[in-house]
């Protein structure tokens, strides 16, 4: 499975050097930065979430709305994920532990891309493996790909189920951390230091 990365140019001075920097911000093969540089200041890119409605590993329809007032982790895979999906899922559960109390006011969300294979039941035993407090979630592949766009998200099936059942999806690696109003704050990669995505949560609520 391909974990994509954004990629990084060079900079000039002057407006060369904010070229660039707006570039970096910009999505690339489905990897998104956390910040741009306007006037002098660090933002976060605003265009990342929105709104969605899916299917809950215990079976219940959940809107995006039921989870303002927390901070949201949302990470995006798929339960036959050989590598990235168990390592980011162990890390966000780090994380939540090493928020303390904090980690109350956080809610933690799976996001399958591969609808045809992981139903709430699949991923009920899936995420019961890292932590009780990180939420499966699945839908129609109509659902899913609508979820995909508002994140940046890229994923692929390298083939269809009815030909290869063990089939591997190709998908964006990286924890999207949202405010309590559903607001972009930034992105850790799963293989960074426990800290590195606390200090990012911390920042969210």
């Amino acid at each position: 499975m391909t974990q994509r990365r954004p990629s990084h140019a060079g900079a000039r001075p002057a407006r060369a050097t904010r070229r660039a920097l707006l570039a970096l911000a910009g999505t690339a093969a489905g990897a998104c930065i956390a910040y741009v540089l306007l006037d002098g200041r660090l933002v976060p890119r605003p265009q990342v979430g929105g709104s969605f409605e899916l299917t809950a590993h215990d079976g219940r329809r959940v809107r995006d709305a039921e989870f303002r007032g927390r901070a949201m982790l949302v990470f995006f895979g798929f339960t036959h994920c050989p590598d990235i999906c168990p390592t980011a899922l162990a890390r966000v559960a780090e994380v939540l532990d090493a928020l303390g109390p904090d980690a109350d006011s956080v809610r933690a969300l799976f996001v399958s891309v591969d609808p045809r294979r992981d139903t709430p039941d699949l991923l009920a035993g899936y995420v019961a493996h890292f932590s009780p407090r990180i939420l499966g979630l699945t839908g129609s592949e109509t659902e899913i790909a609508a979820v995909a766009r508002a994140y940046r998200v890229y994923y692929k099936a390298h083939a269809d189920a009815a030909t290869n059942p063990n089939y591997l999806v190709d998908h964006s690696g990286f924890v999207y951390v949202m405010d309590r109003a559903g607001r972009f704050v930034g992105t850790f990669d799963p293989q960074s230091p426990v800290e590195t995505g606390t200090r990012l949560v911390r920042r969210a609520l």
